[in-house]
Formats: C-alpha cells, structure tokens, sequence
C-alpha cells in the first residue's frame, strides 16, 4: 500500500505525539528516510512550505527524539520551499541550535562560537576572533560546517565571515605587557621584604611568633565581572583564566630551597581544576596553611599543562582569595517535603547519609522528610536517630523494582456471579493510539443478558479536526460521516446513564476503557467504578497454547460473525458473543462463578521473571505499612530475586492497605 509524502508525515506526528497546530509543520511532507538497521539510526528530510522558528525547531526536535527513543536514534534535516532572505533575528535565535548542531570539538573554537553572536553588517554577517591564528582554524575547518547546518535545517547560504577584531586583540597585547611589569615589580618588592624580614628574625634570635591570617588574599583583589567563567569551559592551555570553585583537596609541600608550594583541587561542580602557587613570604606560607577544605577560592592565572606530574591542565596562580559563598536557601512561603531521598545506603545512588539530609532540610523549615533507598531498607536505624535529633517528622520509605507478575482479566473486581450479571460490550474508534491526546470518533455498546443482546448503543462523535488519512484508511469513517454528529460531552453524558452499573467488556480493555475515563474526567465526572473484564487477557489465560488472541482470530475460531472489523459496532457485537462463550468455559474448565474470582490465578509460577521492572516508591503510611514494607523487601530479596530484588505487582497490591 503507497501512501503519499504527505500521509507519511502526519503519521509520523501522530507518533511522536505532536499536537501544536503551527501551520507550516501542519503541511509538511516527508521527503525521504534512511534507516540504518545496524546503527538503529532513523535519518528523516523534511519538507515544509515555510520556514519555521528557533523555539518550534527545538520543540518538534525534541518530540521526535522522545518518539523514537524505545527504538532507535533519530536525525532529521529540513528543505523549505519558500527560500526568501531570512530575518536578521532568525538567524540569531537559530545561532546557538546551529553551533550545537555543527559537533565543533575544538575547545577554542567552540568557545569563540558560544561566546558571542554575530554581527549584521553590509549584508554579511561577522564572526570576530582576536588573533590570526584563530580566523585561519575556524576559517579553514568550521565555517563551512556552520553553512551547512543552516542549509539543513531550511535557510539559504548565509553569507558569514570571520575578522579580526583588532581593538580587543591590542587591549590583550597591552593587558599582558602591563600585567607583565606588575609582576616584576611585586617580585623585587617581595624579596625586598623577604629580606627585612630575615634580617629581623635573626636580630630576634629566631624567636618570632607565628604570623596571624586575618584574611586569606594572595596578590590582587578579583572583581566578579573579571571574565569569570565556569571550569567546564576550559579544555586547553590560556592565559588569563579566571575560575572560582570549593577546594575538595588540599596539599602544602616544602620545597628542597625552604619555599612552599600550594596543590589544591578545586570544583565549580562543572569540572575541576589542580591549582598551584610557590610562596614567596612568610605569610603566603601563613596563608597556604590557613587554606582548608570546603573554602570557596576566587583565582586568577595562567593554565598550563604539566606533562611531568600531574599529566593535565593545571592552574599557575597568581592571584587568590577566599569568598564567602552564601548557603542555598529555601525561601517558598509553604515549605516542600521531599519523599524521594536516596542515601548512601543504596548502591551507587548517593554519597550523603540520611542525617545529612535531614539536618539540611532542618535548615531550610522543612516539617519531614522521606528516606527512599532503591530496594532496600537498611538506612532505616540511622533515619530514625536524626528524625529524633532533628524534630523532623521520619517518612519510611523504598524506591522497589516492581514487576507485572501477569496482567489481570478483571478491574475493579466485584463480588457479581458472572452468569446471572448484565454486560455493557463496547468498542471505541479513536484518532489515534493516546487517550489524553486522541479522541473517540466512534463510541458503540451492546448490552448483555443470559448471551443475548437487550439494548444496544451507537454514536459518532465529531472530534474537532479532520481524520488523518491512516485512520481513514484504518476505520472506514470519513469526515462526511461525522460533520452533524453530537458533541462528545453529549454522547458520553447519554452513554454514562445508558451503562448503568453493569460490568465493562471490551477486547484489550486498558486502551478503551483509558479513553472512556479521560472523556469522563474532561466532562466533569469521577472515573467509572463499574467493574471490567477483559476479553483479551480472558483469551490468553483460558487458551495459552493460541498465538494469536485478536479479535478477528478469536471471531474465526469460534465461527463468530465479524461484518467489519475496526469498526465499533461490529467489534462490539463480536466481542460480546465471545466474552459468553468465555464466561462459560471459565466455569466449566476452572469453577470460576464470580468477577472477583477471575484474577485469582494471576502472578502464580515463575511469572515475576519475565516481566521488565519499573521503579516504584513505595512508602508506610503506618506502623502496620512498615511492617509491611520490610516483608514486601524481605520477599524481593528472598523469594523474587531474579537479576535484582523484585516485588511482583500481586504481591504489593496484598500490601496496598497501610
């Protein structure tokens, strides 16, 4: 079957879930893909009528990542087929999108793109670097690239051009010279004092007292706005680096000549850097020992790498001083509770305890606190000491690996004998495959007594905006067919008292029964209570040996008519004469009477093994609720462990009281 550009491309909303109406993505077609099997790498062209804007760009890209992330990696480029010159501010919302896009790993180059947007001049467009060298890297390996992605993502040529700005380039010349001469200076100054100090102490017999460090401060003060940038920017040799980070470690040497040298490592929380200073003073070497760790230090110099010893960049400073760093605080009016709270008792989650935490949420107002640690408990003692320090109130808690031990037939389970009950069979046609984000466009019902088929339901629903092509071709409904229809509100009012309290039936019942409870919820009504049976699952637990259990399968095996499937009302007549057929062989075969009984025999086996787990938190809402807890993680440890602790979902909703 040939469907066209067009089709093809409003599928591929469909899938990624794309609901903004931007007309020029409303009118796109897909011009061509590439599926690179091995790689799992989709690569899709795109074509659209216009040219659309820097923040719609990054929102349908990141729809589409998150479309194919379950299978695949994504890449798309776009072709316009309007080609008129772009907007100035175009193609500077699109600069930092560009500069990503183009993959620059050249740290000097990336830094001079990020740093700076062009400017607009006689036509052109002006990238400025301040040194020869740098114009001819990016000229002969970058600019292109930059080109390129503009093109791709649906702009003409645009004509960039590098130069150099020799304004700040003679400011650097003079600045390096000047700064140059200070340090000459300070270092005659320096031995000058060195000396007067020597000649004191030996006039003193060698008596003096240890110098006082009132303020930790090595050369000149570091103004804020000194170019300080954080140290993940940083990946080669410069001059003129100013950074500021907490040390983390800290190590004074004695130099064979009597001088010291400082080693300190210290982080932004970006990166960080080694740090190094000689002395050349009593009190540098007074100041060196006052530095500990946990100080927030402002420095300033020259990165250098040190291939002898450290074999990395390292920081040669010249100027140092400590900064007071004000502690994070939580100012909202109604303090948070935070019940998501790994500690360092689960593995590889944390490095802080429990009393860390519980101390730091003391300090910001906080009233409790949970501990969460993934699959285990063991934090539990130390948590209950710093509830009683603190006067926090203790949440108990696990982040468990929960498995879907067997999906189950019947929801809402009720004590109602099968046989003598009345069933409302439904099938609903949607938009598409999302209950929040799709709408019904066919609702149909038949309901149920002793097999036989009482009263009966059917409605179309116009959803607002016209089919696609997929669901066109899929249903067999049209536009035509639903232009004078009633409005859903009206249609699911009418359905909600035709239903009753009858039980639910519908082959694959979470997809139909999600859109009828969202339709509910958008109307002003709680979600249905009416207990459920699902014929699919029904169908894989009385027959495991079938392969197949669609409803089409199921219809020509049991010699069941089935006029036109995909459409409500056949499905729904269908479905009915099989979930009878159903009923009785649950009976016959396994004595099962009543709706409640109908899950019994889900999550038996070796079933928690086969299902993926998912994080759940998990937290007691009472004494009986921790007891609990530690039975449902002594279970995950001892009778469910399969790869890792596992709580079957069984075995949790036994537990779900407390």
């Amino acid at each position: 079957m040939s469907e066209s550009k067009e089709a093809l491309f409003q599928a591929l909303l469909g899938q990624i879930h794309w609901t903004d109406e931007n007309t020029a993505i409303r009118n796109g077609w897909l011009e061509n893909v590439v599926v690179h099997t091995k790689s799992r790498l989709w690569q899709f062209k795109i074509g659209l009528p216009t040219r659309i804007d820097a923040a719609t760009f990054l929102t349908f890209e990141e729809h589409l990542k998150k479309g194919f992330d379950h299978v695949g990696a994504v890449d798309f480029s776009i072709e316009v087929t309007d080609q008129s010159q772009p907007a100035n501010q175009a193609v500077l919302d699109y600069w930092p999108i560009i500069v990503n896009r183009s993959g620059i790993s050249n740290g000097i180059a990336k830094a001079t793109f990020q740093g700076q947007l062009p400017s607009f001049e006689n036509n052109r467009y002006y990238i400025r670097v301040d040194n020869q060298p740098l114009r001819q890297l990016i000229q002969e390996n970058y600019l292109e690239v930059i080109k390129q992605n503009y093109q791709m993502v649906g702009f003409p040529k645009v004509p960039f051009e590098i130069i150099i700005d020799e304004e700040t380039a003679k400011d650097r010349r003079d600045v390096f010279v000047e700064r140059a001469n200070e340090l000459a200076e300070q270092q005659q100054e320096m031995a000058k004092k060195a000396a007067e100090k020597q000649k004191e102490m030996a006039a003193a017999g060698n008596n003096g007292q240890a110098i006082k460090v009132d303020k930790i401060q090595l050369g000149k003060h570091i103004p804020v706005d000194d170019k300080l940038r954080a140290m993940n920017t940083y990946v080669e040799e410069q001059r003129f680096v100013s950074m500021e980070g907490v040390v983390f470690d800290v190590e004074v040497k004695i130099l064979k000549t009597g001088r010291r040298i400082l080693n300190a490592k210290i982080s932004d929380y970006t990166s960080a850097f080694l740090i190094q200073m000689f002395s050349r003073t009593d009190e540098d070497i007074a100041i060196f020992d006052a530095i500990r760790k946990g100080m927030w230090l402002r420095v300033r110099g020259d990165l250098q790498m040190d291939d002898r010893f450290a074999r990395d960049l390292v920081l040669n400073v010249r100027d140092l001083e400590e900064i007071s760093k004000a502690k994070r605080q939580d100012n909202a009016d109604k303090k948070r509770v935070e019940l998501h709270v790994h500690t360092n008792m689960s593995m590889l989650d944390a490095t802080n305890s429990i009393s860390d935490f519980t101390n730091q949420a003391k300090d910001w107002g906080h009233t409790a606190i949970a501990v969460t640690d993934h699959a285990t408990l063991q934090a539990y003692p130390e948590a209950s000491g710093a509830a009683k320090s603190t006067g926090l109130k203790m949440i108990y808690g696990v982040e468990a690996n929960i498995v879907d031990d067997g999906v189950p037939i019947a929801y809402n389970p009720d004590h109602i004998e099968l046989k003598e009950a009345t069933y409302v069979v439904f099938d609903v046609e949607t938009t598409g495959l999302s209950a929040i984000y799709d709408n019904i466009i066919e609702l149909a019902a038949v309901k149920m007594q002793n097999g036989n088929v009482i009263d009966t339901f059917e409605e179309f629903i116009n959803p607002g905006r016209p089919l696609s092509a997929t669901i066109i071709d899929l249903t067999g409904i049209t536009d035509a067919m639903l232009a004078n229809t009633r409005t859903e509100k009206e249609v699911i009012t009418d359905f909600r008292e035709w239903v009753g309290d009858a039980i639910f039936v519908a082959h694959n019942a979470s997809f139909d029964m999600g859109f009828i409870n969202t339709a509910y919820n958008r109307h002003g009504f709680e979600k249905s209570h009416n207990a459920v049976i699902d014929t699919l699952e029904m169908s894989r637990f009385l027959h495991p040996n079938l392969k197949s259990h669609r409803l089409n399968t199921l219809a020509k095996r049991y010699n069941v008519a089935l006029e036109q499937h995909h459409r409500a009302v056949y499905d729904a007549e269908t479905t009915g004469a099989l979930a009878w057929i159903f009923i009785k062989e649950a009976a016959a075969d396994h004595e099962i009477f009543y709706h409640d009984e109908l899950n019994k025999d889900v999550g038996k086996g070796d079933a928690y093994k086969q299902g993926r787990p998912f994080h759940a938190v998990l937290l007691a809402k009472n004494q009986t609720g921790l007891k609990d807890l530690f039975k449902l993680v002594s279970a995950s440890n001892i009778d469910y462990y399969y790869r890792v602790p596992r709580i079957p979902r069984s075995l949790l909703s036994s537990h779900r009281e407390n």
